[in-house]
């Protein structure tokens, strides 16, 4: 903080939360005190990692903030830094912060089965492309898919299936091959074309394109994946859930040092989003090879004694019955915090996962 930028002592927090920013690859912070007019500017500095950039480009990537009205509004002179993988911007207030992309890649299905298609759609928000990037500041309206053709070109497959791009421009539907491939997920890409004219916002718009990329996964049965600490992660055991008396755990493998990650719900949990709350039995731990609990979504603060939750939630898109087993999928987004000190440092972890029925093996 520079000298003179506040008069008096004030304490100074920043927390995850929940990120609610359509277009946003990572994590939203709060940062308190609120409300604080900065006599001198301050620099916020965001660092992502290779995982943000599943269905972005980095290229499209901006800093925004959410104001007491609770709208979002990007900073066009965000600096971006490739090399070192950071965006910084200046601002004289704390609020809500997060990274966000003035454009991304989705699909319909993220994991599907051999022969089985699914849709891409590339998104942005409603009128962006009519945006000043003059003014310091641009509100984020709605999400919308990019209608415009002249922006879309060269969709793109790497990988085993077959992809069709449709006659709307924004739109293009992928196949899978009749087995599961090697090697596996396959990746989609497509172009984005002169977003930012040349000169508008210093160190942007030289190329005029970004190329966005979606990764696809093929299964067979069961699988679970995603990223840990912005570092994939993918197994190809079958991984499972089981029901007592209290909570559903899902467990899930990991690879390289941790072994296994488990979800916790609340029994007979049906399809719905579900907060990172321990009262409610919502929370993740991630475990060593060895047993040892390395990270959870909940931590209690070694002065305050306060149970401290991460950001963040499981969602859980289907529960269903095929042949008699049951079947749970969904997905989660959470920051993690490790037991090392009273304010422990808080990763990123990511998932995907189709699990069954333990007792059905």
């Amino acid at each position: 903080m520079p000298a003179g930028a506040i008069a008096a002592n004030t304490q100074f927090s920043v927390e995850p939360i929940s990120n609610t920013l359509p277009g946003s690859p990572g994590i939203a912070y709060r940062l308190r005190p609120e409300g604080v007019k900065f006599a001198k500017p301050l620099t916020l500095q965001f660092t992502y990692n290779d995982a943000d950039l599943d269905s972005t480009n980095e290229e499209a990537l901006f800093m925004a903030y959410q104001s007491n009205d609770g709208i979002w509004r990007m900073i066009p002179k965000t600096q971006l830094d490739i090399t070192q993988k950071k965006l910084t911007v200046q601002t004289d207030h704390f609020s809500d912060w997060a990274p966000y992309a003035m454009f991304w890649l989705t699909a319909l299905k993220d994991a599907v089965k051999p022969k089985e298609t699914t849709s891409l759609v590339i998104h942005t928000t409603e009128n962006f492309l009519l945006a000043d990037l003059t003014k310091n500041e641009v509100e984020i309206a709605k999400e919308k898919v990019l209608e415009s053709a002249e922006n879309v070109k060269n969709w793109k497959l790497t990988g085993a299936g077959k992809l069709v791009p449709d006659a709307k421009p924004f739109l293009a539907n992928y196949t899978a091959p009749e087995k599961v491939p090697n090697p596996n997920p396959v990746t989609v890409s497509v172009e984005v074309h002169n977003f930012i004219p040349p000169g508008k916002i210093p160190g942007r718009g030289a190329t005029g394109k970004a190329i966005l990329f979606k990764k696809i996964r093929i299964y067979d049965d069961t699988y679970f994946y995603g990223t840990n600490g912005g570092v994939e992660y993918n197994t190809l055991q079958h991984w499972f859930f089981e029901e007592d008396g209290e909570e559903v755990m899902l467990i899930g493998g990991f690879t390289g040092t941790i072994a296994h990650i488990g979800l916790y719900l609340p029994k007979a949990s049906g399809p719905g989003t579900y907060r990172m709350n321990m009262q409610g039995m919502v929370y993740i731990e991630d475990f060593s090879q060895a047993g040892k609990l390395l990270y959870n979504t909940v931590y209690t603060h070694c002065i305050s004694g306060d149970d401290i939750n991460a950001a963040g939630s499981i969602e859980i898109e289907k529960v269903e019955t095929v042949n008699g087993v049951k079947y749970i999928t969904g997905n989660f987004s959470v920051g993690m915090f490790k037991f090392t000190s009273c304010s422990p440092p808080v990763k990123q972890v990511t998932g995907q996962f189709r699990v069954r029925d333990r007792r059905s093996y």
